[in-house]
């Protein structure tokens, strides 16, 4: 039955997402990414490693800055080609930029270390990890792992590589980072996540997605890349100094200290009260989820009552059905008597008639029989039967004549 209501609700789905003159109607990209989500079977428990294929990743991805407009890709595969594998190049015309995907992150950073601040065609080009895929989820419970996370963002697309960023103690800090394979998957991913909440697991904070921001580069910046301004012969007019009490500059940079200490306490209030105000709203949220299961069951129960009831006075209803039915059967039954046809008393008349016939006819025979042997003895003078021998005895007649029952 159940394949058969999932058939029939395929068919009017297909029906719905028809036009009127049969065309189909194109279903949307967020249509696409719930059926993808329903097709996920709960509980999520027991998950299996997920192995990435770990060469040529949008984390191995650099950028090129202020190259010449004269640079070609066989210019760039020429210089990275001394450092491993080159998957993709893209150099964007007009822009002085472009993009290297190298085969693995060892090989990226060794030409990021050497060819960072080199010359190419007269101009020195600056060199940076530039993954343009990747997103970092935030609010997430401490229960939900690599896979989990994987499991719930390939909705969006093909994933590279996600994993939960972890503390020293290798504990989850609610944030983990995936790394997508297209651009457009992880720009759904945020647009889909920010206008609707998105959940992973039972818990209702809803995920927040923010853009990837890459660790910090240990070169820092270096001072050749530092662009030689007016401001910067200003700013560097005075070095590195402690300012006396009471001077100007004392008075200026303790106001500033003021700010930023306000600042600081002010953010920590309003985190305090953002801690306080979550844990209230966990604690209205599980009364509330409480107060709803026990509403679901007591309708859940109403709901089995009142199928009970309608079975039984079903039940009771076929009961008195069958009871009208054999009563009537009954009724009827008696009042029904046996009548056996009328041709059959004709017959059994008819022979009772012709066996009282043939009693008298038997009757008058053997009447005859007595009459008719006393007249001859009177008559005629016999010899004594054992006085003649040669006369033979004759036989005896006996008839005997019983009456019959007559059909009843």
């Amino acid at each position: 039955m159940e394949a058969c209501s999932s058939t029939t609700s395929n068919k009017k789905s297909k029906i719905k997402n028809r036009k009127s003159d049969g065309t189909r109607i194109p279903r949307s990209e967020f249509d696409i990414i719930n059926d993808k989500l329903r097709s996920i079977h709960c509980p999520l428990v027991d998950l299996q490693p997920v192995r990435y294929e770990g060469k040529f990743l949008g984390r191995y991805r650099l950028y090129i800055g202020n190259i010449s407009n004269s640079v070609s890709k066989d210019d760039l595969e020429g210089l990275f080609k001394a450092f491993g594998e080159i998957n993709d190049v893209f150099i964007q015309p007009n822009k002085n930029f472009a993009f290297v995907r190298m085969d693995y992150f060892h090989n990226a950073f060794k030409a990021k270390q050497q060819l960072n601040g080199t010359v190419l065609k007269d101009r020195k080009i600056y060199i940076t990890f530039s993954p343009q895929a990747s997103i970092t989820v935030k609010h997430l419970s401490p229960l939900v792992s690599n896979e989990l996370l994987h499991i719930a963002f390939a909705v969006f697309g093909d994933i590279e590589y996600s994993f939960i960023v972890t503390d020293k103690r290798g504990k989850s800090i609610g944030e983990g980072v995936v790394d997508f394979t297209k651009k457009s998957s992880a720009v759904a991913a945020k647009k889909y996540c920010t206008e609707h909440m998105f959940f992973v697991t039972c818990s209702l904070k809803p995920i927040i997605i923010e853009d990837y921001v890459p660790p910090a580069d240990m070169d820092g910046l270096p001072e050749e890349m530092v662009r030689k301004i007016h401001s910067l012969y200003e700013e560097r007019e005075l070095g590195p100094r402690f300012a006396m009490p009471g001077s100007f500059e004392y008075e200026y940079g303790k106001r500033f200290k003021e700010l930023w200490e306000n600042y600081n306490m002010k953010f920590s209030m309003l985190k305090a009260e953002l801690e306080s105000e979550e844990s209230k709203l966990e604690i209205d949220l599980m009364r509330a989820r409480y107060d709803h299961e026990t509403e679901r069951l007591k309708n859940m129960i109403r709901q089995r009552e009142l199928e009970k009831e309608r079975y039984c006075q079903k039940l009771d209803d076929e009961i008195r059905q069958t009871q009208r039915v054999e009563s009537h059967l009954l009724d009827e039954g008696s009042k029904i008597a046996f009548k056996p046809p009328e041709n059959l008393f004709m017959q059994a008349n008819q022979l009772n008639d012709m066996l009282d016939s043939e009693e008298r006819e038997i009757q008058e025979q053997w009447r005859m029989v007595e009459y008719g042997s006393d007249y001859k003895i009177s008559n005629y003078q016999q010899e004594p039967y054992f006085a003649n021998k040669n006369h033979r005895k004759g036989p005896e007649v006996i008839i005997h004549c019983q009456k019959r029952q007559r059909f009843k």
